[in-house]
């Protein structure tokens, strides 16, 4: 785990040093790997389930962002051969700018933060930020943005996390650990002020309209006998199998026991009535991932996501000795819950994990006031000011580690960084863009066969 003893001081002063071993200009200079990418992607697709591969591959192929979503292997093998600083923190590893999103809070207050951990290790921090801004690249495409434009769009980016993390350390530990994430507070932290007040207003009525209720209204039926039931939409939708859905309703027992307490007690008046496999997402995609239904005593309804955590790809291209190393021999169910504790401001109750079969999985609410925001549907205002909050948001997660102190000495006052991660970031846009049109030439030579 992430760990120091030393006064935030002393760590700041170090991670200035750090600029002596690794400067920005060599953080910023892209420097192209040896390797096959749609091999890479091939072996990832072994491990998957098979019939489902067809509809990741589907959803990869929609624009050079899916790609990028769905083919996370490739980057963390690059970025593993790029000079790094070696400062190492809590990190989200799959930053990528639809990776935040909107939930509510137990208190029901709506919240705005990353919400994807299936990918989160420790590692170095500016993994997480380049991910991030290479992200803001690919998904900016839809507003055909002059390179000028962009590039400053991509510099007030970066700013926002540097500012964000100087913001940060300027707080007492505690306060930290209590950052204000609800949808006003976000708004009112960044470093200009600036805000679309119809983009928060129509997520927030969104948001509020996604209760646990409208949620099982949505997916299910009632049946002949009265009983509710999933709705089938194959090949998204199908209910599992008898034998899966013995091993669902006896681990659900095993759930319960990494819970909090009261959340345990609460689950001890439902009962698991049906099951589904439900595909989500891009880069989850080939994974086992269920609904589950909860009936209670009084006949009311819930619905848990149950979905299978793998080792993190970042584990698979790192040195024997690092910290991603370390974690890959634990519950990756444990990893996962264990890592959106720490990155997150508050998380959800429900949270869980188990093992079955030799699988780890984790538990969670389904779409309770959730929401995301699809970058592609931004107008141009919209976009600049949703990008800056995922920044700052990204260096309020960082700086639950107190390493991060480090991050913010090496980061200082120097606009110098912001240029590099920028340069750094469009480099690579455009080794993805390559990759991504190899895959489509892949993609119908193999559907010409």
């Amino acid at each position: 785990m992430v760990k120091t003893n030393q006064p935030v001081t002393k760590l700041i002063a170090a991670g200035k040093q750090k600029r002596g071993q690794v400067s920005f200009a060599e953080l910023g200079t892209f420097h192209p790997t040896k390797r096959n990418a749609m091999q890479m992607i091939q072996t990832t697709e072994k491990k998957l389930i098979p019939e489902l591969v067809p509809i990741r591959n589907e959803r990869m192929s929609k624009s050079a962002f899916a790609f990028y979503r769905g083919s996370l292997e490739l980057m963390d093998y690059d970025l593993n051969q790029q000079p790094a600083t070696g400062i190492q923190v809590v990190i989200c590893g799959d930053a990528h700018i639809s990776n935040f999103g909107f939930f509510a809070s137990p208190e029901r207050q709506l919240l705005f933060d990353l919400n994807d951990f299936d990918e989160s290790d420790i590692g170095n921090w500016e993994w997480d930020l380049k991910r991030l801004v290479v992200s803001v690249i690919l998904s900016s495409d839809h507003l055909k943005l002059a390179p000028h434009k962009l590039q400053k769009l991509l510099l007030k980016t970066v700013a926002s996390y540097r500012l964000g993390l100087k913001k940060e350390f300027d707080e007492s530990v505690l306060q930290r650990y209590y950052p204000a994430n609800d949808v006003t507070d976000v708004v009112r932290s960044l470093p200009k002020k600036k805000n679309d007040p119809d983009l928060i207003n129509d997520i927030v009525a969104k948001a509020q309209k996604r209760t646990s209720e409208q949620v099982v209204q949505k997916l299910t039926t009632v049946d002949t006998n009265g009983n509710r039931r999933f709705i089938d939409k194959p090949p998204i939708s199908e209910h599992v199998s008898n034998q899966t859905y013995q091993s669902l309703t006896t681990h659900f027992n095993a759930y319960k026991q990494t819970v909090h307490a009261d959340v345990a007690l609460l689950l001890s008046q439902y009962s698991v009535t049906d099951a589904i496999r439900h595909t989500v997402g891009v880069g989850s995609v080939g994974t086992d991932s269920f609904l589950i239904l909860l009936t209670g005593l009084d006949g009311s309804h819930l619905v848990l996501q149950v979905k299978e955590a793998v080792v993190p790809k970042l584990a698979e291209y790192s040195d024997e000795n690092s910290p991603a190393m370390q974690l890959k021999d634990i519950s990756q169910g444990e990893r996962i819950v264990d890592c959106q504790r720490i990155l997150q401001s508050v998380s959800d109750p429900l949270l869980g994990y188990y093992t079955a079969n030799d699988k780890d999985y984790y538990v969670r609410q389904y779409r309770d006031m959730k929401e995301s925001v699809n970058p592609e549907e931004l107008d141009e205002q919209q976009f600049k000011t949703y990008a800056k909050v995922c920044a700052w948001i990204l260096s309020v997660a960082h700086a639950q580690s107190p390493t991060a102190a480090m991050i913010r000495g090496y980061v200082g006052h120097a606009a110098k960084f912001d240029e590099a991660i920028v340069n750094w970031s469009l480099a690579y846009a455009k080794q993805v863009e390559k990759d991504y049109q190899n895959f489509l030439n892949t993609q119908k030579i193999s559907t010409n066969k």
